[in-house]
């Protein structure tokens, strides 16, 4: 499985987000059509989702409606097995880094709260891969083996065969 945080989530159902990267909405429309190819779902940590509904205003009703009622989506809660995931998470964390509980993360404790929730839901939930533009998100996954991805990382379509140039039997 994997995960989106809100900048994947926002970059899905906001078309003309700003994004830095070439052909954002493309390359993220390309991820979901693999993803579902290959029958993969994706996990949408419900921290990460509050993140996105705040921000939504009036499509949030909209947005709710197809997370909840697509198949590709599971939203997972910040449950009891998530908050003994987070504990011993930040327990591996300060010790490995002389008591700092933060570790080398630059965020507010709250913003690291909510990062480490996002983090210990994808691993109660098996998730091998969590889409993220935060740079603390991926410190943080690397420390517990989750991979993460950003924009920039993932590859643009293929370019469909125009009817024009060399073709395969010319």
């Amino acid at each position: 499985m994997v995960a989106f945080d809100s900048t994947f989530l926002t970059f899905l159902f906001i078309p003309n987000a700003p994004c830095e990267v070439e052909r954002a909405k493309d390359r993220i429309d390309y991820l979901i059509g693999s993803l579902q190819g290959s029958g993969e779902r994706i996990v949408i940590p419900s921290p990460a989702l509050a993140e996105l509904l705040i921000g939504v205003g009036h499509s949030r009703s909209q947005i709710l409606h197809e997370l909840t009622h697509s198949p590709k989506f599971l939203i997972a809660p910040f449950d009891t097995k998530a908050a003994l995931e987070l504990a011993l998470l930040v327990e591996a964390v300060a010790r490995k880094h002389a008591g700092k509980k933060k570790g080398d993360s630059g965020g507010t404790w709250a913003k690291v709260k909510f990062d480490w929730q996002i983090v210990a839901i994808s691993r109660t939930q098996n998730v091998s891969t969590i889409y993220s533009e935060d740079p603390d998100i991926k410190r943080l996954a690397a420390f517990v083996d989750i991979t993460v991805k950003s924009v920039a990382d993932l590859p643009l379509p293929p370019k469909p065969y125009s009817g024009k140039g060399p073709g395969l039997f010319d």
